[in-house]
């Protein structure tokens, strides 16, 4: 008689036609929906996948986590190939691997990275259109970038991010906010233990403002001191940020 293995599985896709990650009654095209009934097909059995992170609609992934359980085991290197033969062109399964029973893809994830893309491009390439938000050629990254500045740390997220109920807390830790540029184009990598949801694009959103001028240069700083949501700038675009990977330290590799 055989035994129910779990699988881990890297994920990326484009998250333009999709609301999200996470099934939605109201919302049928979610990564998660794709990829449950891509496995049942394939395996015959219904399966429920859980991530390391919920991406939010339009938000894409090149790294994204999941964890899995099938009730009769599979070679990896075959789920991938027909799992994937079953999904739609815009989400792909990158890589499966065995994983102990007991391998949670949200839970034992050490640490993980979002980009943000901006581009002062007067014409955004159609390569980069989906990936990409435009702000101002007149975008200032050293004010952007020392503005990033004061982020990382442990501190308390909470004014960047959704409403959490009241006996759950906002802290969180950032290792390091990285903002570059290459050519014309402005990014801003974030690594962290974990994040709020909606906190990186609503932190891109003041970043971005900061960067043209529409607000001050300690904003950020203000507005992890007073907590004030009235602070707070427009929400960047989802569709300039992708969760960029997912670490796991060595016991779970």
């Amino acid at each position: 008689m055989s035994t129910a293995a779990r699988y881990r599985a890297v994920l990326s896709y484009v998250g333009t036609r999709f609301h999200g990650w996470q099934i939605q009654r109201n919302a049928p095209r979610t990564v998660q929906a794709v990829l449950e009934d891509a496995l049942a097909r394939f395996s015959g059995e219904p399966v429920r996948a859980l991530a390391a992170g919920r991406t939010d609609a339009g938000v894409h992934a090149e790294g994204q986590v999941v964890h899995f359980d099938l009730a009769s085991p599979r070679q990896p290197e075959g789920i991938r190939e027909g799992v994937n033969r079953l999904l739609p062109g815009d989400v792909r399964v990158l890589e499966v691997s065995e994983a102990a029973l007991d391998f949670h893809a949200r839970r034992d994830a050490a640490w993980k990275e979002y980009l943000y893309r901006w581009s002062r491009s007067a014409v955004i390439p159609s390569r980069d259109r989906l990936f990409v938000a435009r702000i101002s050629g007149r975008a200032d990254i050293g004010v952007m970038r020392a503005a990033a500045a004061v982020l990382p740390g442990e501190r308390d997220f909470g004014v960047f991010g959704v409403r959490l109920p009241a006996d759950e807390s906002s802290a969180r830790r950032l290792h390091f906010v990285r903002v570059e540029e290459s050519g014309d184009e402005i990014r801003a990598l974030f690594r962290g233990d974990a994040f709020l949801r909606g906190m990186v694009r609503s932190i891109c959103g003041v970043l971005a403002a900061i960067a043209r001028g529409k607000a001050p240069p300690d904003r950020i700083a203000e507005l992890l001191e007073t907590g004030d949501r009235r602070l707070l700038s427009s929400k960047a675009p989802a569709l300039g940020l992708t969760l960029l990977r997912v670490h796991y330290s060595s016991s779970r590799d």
